[in-house]
């Protein structure tokens, strides 16, 4: 299996090699989610709701150093990544196959070196704000001279709706348990981007260059700029209105339109209460 930490700045300490062992690492994958009641009528009780809270997951990892000397080095590194993203305030992310949940490591115990010990035992607990472990499904629709995702669909015929001549109609594949958060991206040179995902508009009124980018994210609630050095402009305020601009894509396979010189990418974020086994 893989399962490593990525921390916030790029950082990986591999936790099932070079020198360290996770123990039991379905620790870190246990599912719970809390729960409200009211009371019905005679008494008889439902759940309003469910919901999850921060929780902290143990973990105990086996360091093997054939010194001092190797030994330090690796906990030098644990040490640093892990505080690394607390004095930042800046998550890491805890990687199980290609399921990630952002965590902080709260807790670390570290114990002396032993020559005579093949492994040293030391404790971790990661903290996760959003309980969530996510995969990213990213599919990506060309501009111009490309096609985009396949549909499969004979365009129009297969469609009521009058499209434009410029106007493209694509599918979206949501095989997420429920409707997903996503992240919507507009490539630019572009004016007012806009994709439709069902009945759905998303847009944003602004203006793209060339290596400028424009970002809907549903989970952060956010609506960024970026220009062609990476830095970043809020412009939320220059989003769509009509519709929600956060408005979560549905499952299953939906119709979306788009402007076929436009380039887009939509990533849906599959987001479970443990990591996919199979």
């Amino acid at each position: 299996m893989t399962l490593f930490y990525e921390g916030s700045d790029g950082t990986v300490i591999n936790l099932m090699g070079d020198g360290i062992y996770a123990q039991e690492p379905e620790t870190l994958i246990k599912n719970e989610w809390k729960y409200s009641t009211i009371s019905g009528v005679n008494g008889a009780g439902r759940v309003k709701r469910f919901y999850k809270d921060a929780k902290e997951a143990p973990l105990t990892l086996g360091i093997m150093a054939e010194d001092k000397e190797q030994f330090d080095e690796i906990m030098f590194r644990i040490h640093r990544t892990f505080d690394r993203d607390i004095r930042r305030m800046k998550p890491g992310k805890l990687w199980w196959g290609d399921f990630y949940k952002k965590v902080f490591a709260v807790v670390t115990t570290y114990s002396d070196f032993e020559e005579l010990f093949e492994s040293i035992d030391q404790k971790v607990s990661f903290l996760s704000v959003y309980d969530y472990w996510v995969r990213k499904n990213i599919f990506q629709y060309k501009g111009a001279s490309g096609t985009g995702a396949d549909t499969g669909l004979d365009y129009p015929h297969d469609y009521s709706h009058d499209y434009g001549e410029e106007d493209i109609a694509e599918v979206i594949e949501n095989d997420c348990i429920d409707a997903a958060n996503f992240e919507i991206r507009f490539y630019g040179p572009v004016a007012n981007p806009a994709v439709v995902i069902g009945d759905h508009t998303y847009e944003v009124f602004v203006t793209l260059d060339a290596n400028e980018t424009a970002v809907i994210n549903s989970l952060a609630r956010t609506v960024v700029k970026y220009d062609g050095y990476g830095n970043a402009e809020n412009i939320f305020h220059l989003r769509g209105r009509d519709d929600y601009v956060f408005e979560k894509i549905p499952e299953g396979a939906t119709t979306i339109r788009r402007n076929r010189a436009h380039q887009i990418d939509i990533t849906i974020f599959d987001e479970r209460g443990e990591p996919e086994w199979i």
